[in-house]
């Protein structure tokens, strides 16, 4: 771990000595071709001209890529899971195979010597298909090991949010008891003292606006201007004796309020580093990484409410938590009242661990928006009251709401939006974070810092204005260094460093932050932290094949954003920090690894990821999930292989 003093760079002189917008590298470290190590390039089939192959193609700059190859299901060892785990079945009409000796015969060589599971809990629930499995069965009988000598009465790695079988069945048959009927009108939405404890605040009186012209007298602006401060302080007086009696009667009806049973305080993100929700890539063994590189805060990938109330166990499993993340939050997306309320329902009467809810109001996706999710939500100001009304009727956990500036960037109308949720009065709103793009923008262009300025300065004017509770604003947008941090701090706009893909790219980022330096971590530095991942992965889906290629794919897809990064060490002088708009060249590391971990071929995150989880079948395939604009074009011009990142800022 070293660090690099270095004069940080504005923007604008990025801009005047770097038109390409591209990092510019050491001299030794330039590349005119691709390095021995890397594989080779393979140039792409060539497109026809026709107006369909153009929309396609089109289609795939925008970041769509549902075509990509996929893992077929693994068919291997229908064997009885109580068998594989405790060497007994448990059942007596049993449907599945018992002959542990014909899979023995056919099972393929271990990857490793040692099982990480066993290793760190004694036992391995996949028995004779895990992949390290002779560090923990009998070669002969095939009969599973345990540490303690005796199988674990309840297998504990950590992770919390399970639900129950019953749970999902009544979801599924659409028999789950809700508070809120499917497709309840969001005028029926309304506070009842079951939210917060009975803390909805009534409505401050309102005070005519001081109506005075520059072209009036001084003496007349003088005397209408201590009249309209006169006409406030009776209003705050008359406000502030409605609270006490508001106070009273709340206190006693309380005791009286059965739901909700839990009570929590609003979470504070000041002066914290904040992982916002990654779409694929925010996963929880990648969220553990975060913790242990300083992030303060995690939060879920985004869920699909209408996803969620189905059952879908996919779905479910996204709200899944490990005890690792001591502040977590869970991020949905719905296009309709009820649906955020019965999710949140459901969270609190299933007895999630869930410290908070973010509503999601600011994906560009095509398939979020035509369902009035994302960011049409921020069209819908009364469907987005109503949802955070029902939410805090039903849940005891705050709510934060993560919207993008506007719908164009020529019309922004987060600066209005935010001082109407403010103005509502709802207390169990804990942040309004704002990304500094339109939808229409996507991710591509830089983030306007300078409207998100303009964005806490209506709020400012907005909580004296209403006499209001002025909610902290929460700035998301191209932090990569804590040069970027620094400079995009903005008078009204919380100091919280809200991480996106800064963090995929880093994801050493938090301890940058927090020790204010530039980090030239080594490639067997990130060799380890990949090697963590794996680990982190093999326990989260398993050590068995299917388990295997789930956490590869994972890699594969985190590595798609990982070779962006440049080391310090081989960035000329000027130019450093990277920022997030300036593309990494084609360069040569300090050594072959490092040189491997910054190939933009999928191939050779392929290759990288065979060093951790073992060779991978013939017919393997890998094509990032989702691909961005500025490497869309690379990857035509036949000189890149993977592409890269895409939708994944909740």
């Amino acid at each position: 771990m070293s660090a690099s003093v270095i004069t940080p760079r504005s923007m604008e002189a990025i801009k005047a000595t770097n038109p390409t917008m591209q990092v510019v590298v050491k001299p030794a470290h330039e590349a005119s071709d691709v390095p021995s190590v890397l594989c080779p390039r393979i140039a792409p089939l060539p497109t026809g001209g026709d107006d369909r192959d153009k929309q396609q193609d089109k289609k795939q700059r925008k970041g769509q890529n549902k075509k990509r190859p996929r893992d077929a299901k693994c068919s291997e060892s229908p064997l009885c899971l109580g068998l594989i785990r405790n060497n007994k079945c448990p059942w007596d009409d049993c449907k599945f195979n018992h002959d542990i000796a014909t899979v023995l015969k056919d099972r393929p060589a271990d990857i490793g010597e040692q099982c990480v599971i066993f290793e760190k809990f004694g036992s391995c629930p996949f028995g004779v298909n895990c992949r390290w499995g002779l560090s923990h069965i009998d070669p002969e009988t095939g009969e599973n090991k345990f540490r303690d000598g005796a199988p674990p009465a309840d297998f504990d790695m950590g992770v919390k949010n399970s639900f129950r079988v019953q749970t999902q069945k009544a979801l599924r048959s659409r028999r789950y008891p809700f508070f809120y009927e499917r497709n309840t009108p969001p005028d029926k939405f309304q506070p009842t003292l079951a939210l917060w404890g009975g803390r909805i605040l009534p409505k401050p009186p309102k005070v005519a606006p001081l109506n005075v012209s520059k072209r009036d007298p001084d003496d007349v602006i003088e005397a209408m201007t201590k009249e309209y401060e006169i006409r406030v302080a009776a209003a705050k007086k008359e406000y502030d004796q409605t609270l006490l009696e508001f106070e009273k009667k709340r206190a006693e009806a309380q005791s009286k309020t059965p739901f909700p049973k839990k009570t929590r305080k609003l979470i504070d993100f000041e002066n914290k580093v904040y992982i916002a929700p990654l779409t694929t890539v925010g996963n929880l063994p990648f969220r553990r990484i975060m913790k242990k590189f300083g992030a303060d805060i995690t939060c879920s990938e985004m869920a699909l409410c209408a996803n969620i109330l189905q059952g879908q166990a996919s779905e479910l499993a996204l709200l899944k938590r490990h005890e690792d993340e001591d502040v977590f939050g869970v991020q949905l997306a719905g296009g309709f009242a009820d649906q955020f309320s019965r999710c949140a329902e459901l969270i609190e009467k299933e007895n999630l661990e869930v410290d908070f809810i973010d509503m999601n109001c600011g994906c560009p996706l095509d398939l979020v928006c035509d369902k009035g999710g994302g960011s049409a939500m921020m069209q819908k100001a009364n469907k987005l009251k109503a949802a955070v009304i029902g939410m805090g009727n039903v849940f005891s956990g705050p709510i934060t709401i993560k919207m993008r500036t506007g719908w164009d960037e020529k019309k922004p109308f987060a600066a209005k939006l935010t001082r109407q949720i403010q103005s509502w009065g709802l207390p169990n709103i804990a942040a309004v974070m704002v990304h500094g793009r339109s939808r229409t923008q996507r991710y591509s262009r830089l983030a306007d810092y300078d409207y998100i300025g303009q964005v806490g300065a209506a709020m400012d004017r907005g909580a004296k204005e209403d006499m209001c509770r002025r909610i902290p604003l929460i700035p998301n947008g191209d932090v990569m260094s804590y040069v970027d941090f620094e400079e995009r701090k903005r008078a009204g706009v919380s100091n919280t460093a809200m991480l996106a893909r800064g963090a995929l790219i880093k994801p050493w980022l938090p301890t940058e932050i927090k020790e204010r330096r530039h980090w030239d971590i080594s490639a067997t530095e990130r060799l380890d932290m990949l090697k963590e991942f794996v680990n982190f992965g093999l326990e989260q889906w398993g050590s068995d094949k299917q388990g295997i290629n789930t956490t590869r794919r994972f890699l594969l897809e985190w590595q798609s954003f990982l070779h962006r990064y440049i080391p310090v060490g081989c960035i000329a002088e000027g130019n450093v920090p990277q920022r997030m708009n300036e593309r990494p060249p084609l360069f040569v590391g300090r050594s072959d690894l490092e040189t491997l971990m910054a190939s933009d071929n999928s191939a050779d995150w392929v290759k990288l990821s065979e060093l951790l989880l073992g060779k991978v079948d013939d017919d393997f395939k890998f094509e990032p999930k989702h691909k961005a604009n500025s490497y869309a074009k690379q990857d035509r011009d036949g000189d890149g292989g993977g592409g890269g990142g895409g939708r994944v800022e909740g």
